[in-house]
């Protein structure tokens, strides 16, 4: 803690002010769950990483008693490696974990301008473990912190279906959950940098990936922006530009594990098993760089383990906001893609096909 508090004086002013300022609703207990979402509310288990830290990890299990095994989704929220947090997401986790009776597991990950690339992807990667692999030194911790919480909780046992796995991720947090299907070899990097998820997984593993940014190449300010779309101004605007290279410095986003979209597809470089929902608002200038990764998973021959989405007229984060904020529309679309994610894992978990037809605009 200490340690992460010198670091963050040790930045300019500048970023100092402004880090503080957008970080500002991360301070909000997690009792609010208890106001702004429905059951299950979730508990914070501390898990050990590879390194001397803790990653918090918000755990929502399923609100109806079970003597399954329940099935486990991994969670990222969005916010440009800079702010958000995994309140943002409860109202979508606490969905799909009653949905689908499943352990969702949102994660705490380190991010600027206090921790730099690629620490996020390393708390994610030590997550994925503890859920997948017996030797991690959070497979125990995991497991112990679950069964604790969930018996104080009234609830029974809980144990987890390993072979039914699912990862969604926001924004940034979907960045976090592509790479996580990743496995980057040489050339493109000097050393293998394989997924943590065992060549031979079973079973088909469902991506949630909403408005991803897959290239970090450019500053928030350069990409190009929709034709509808308003151009940009004020305070959060401007701040991205400072505070996204605190996280990613300029020479390291073309790394493909910064910038999951140049990685390359085939020969397994996309896990075999992953079958990808992917969701794009008209008015996000994320958009575009999504786009150019469709053609490419479809010019590699995973265009059929692919159901893109697009949504007129909506802006990047709708599907996250508070409620209150939304419009009738906005509410509509919310609930009806929430929806049509619980569908797609659950017909990925029983091995039906992603459907063709849903490459379309709504």
């Amino acid at each position: 803690m200490f340690a992460g508090f010198q670091r963050f004086l040790s930045q300019p002013l500048d970023v100092q002010w402004r880090a503080a300022l957008v970080k500002l609703p991360r301070a909000a207990p997690d009792w609010v769950l208890r106001y702004t979402s429905d059951p299950p509310i979730p508990f914070v288990i501390n898990l050990p990483s590879r390194g001397t830290y803790n990653i918090p990890v918000y755990v929502f299990l399923p609100p109806e008693p079970t003597q399954e095994a329940c099935p486990v989704i991994i969670e990222f929220h969005g916010g440009g490696f800079v702010l958000g947090s995994c309140l943002e997401e409860a109202p979508f986790c606490s969905l799909i974990s009653r949905k689908l009776s499943a352990v969702v597991i949102s994660v705490d990950y380190r991010m600027g301008p206090i921790d730099k690339f690629p620490a996020a992807l390393e708390d994610a990667e030590d997550v994925l473990s503890a859920i997948l692999d017996p030797t991690s030194h959070a497979y125990e911790p995991l497991r112990v912190g679950i069964a604790e919480n969930a018996k104080a909780s009234g609830n029974i046992y809980i144990t987890l279906d390993t072979n039914r796995l699912s990862i969604a991720g926001f924004s940034s947090g979907g960045n976090i959950a592509l790479n996580l299907a990743l496995s980057i070899k040489p050339p493109q990097l000097e050393e293998p940098w394989p997924s943590r998820i065992p060549p031979d997984y079973p079973n088909k593993i469902p991506l949630l990936l909403y408005y991803p940014s897959f290239d970090l190449r450019q500053k928030p300010s350069e990409r190009t922006r929709p034709p509808k779309m308003p151009v940009p101004n004020g305070f959060w605007h401007s701040s991205f530009d400072v505070l996204a290279p605190t996280y990613c410095p300029p020479e390291q986003t073309a790394h493909p594990r910064a910038s999951p979209g140049l990685a390359e597809l085939c020969e397994g470089g996309l896990h075999d098993r992953v079958r990808m929902y992917l969701v794009l608002p008209e008015l996000d200038s994320l958009s575009e760089q999504s786009e150019t990764w469709v053609k490419k998973v479809r010019a590699e021959g995973r265009g059929t383990d692919l159901k893109v989405e697009r949504y007129e007229g909506l802006t990047h984060g709708w599907a996250q906001m508070p409620v209150s904020w939304l419009n009738e529309e906005e509410k509509r679309t919310r609930i009806e893609t929430f929806e049509t994610a619980v569908r797609f894992v659950r017909d990925t978990w029983e091995g039906k096909e992603v459907e063709a037809s849903a490459l379309g605009t709504v």
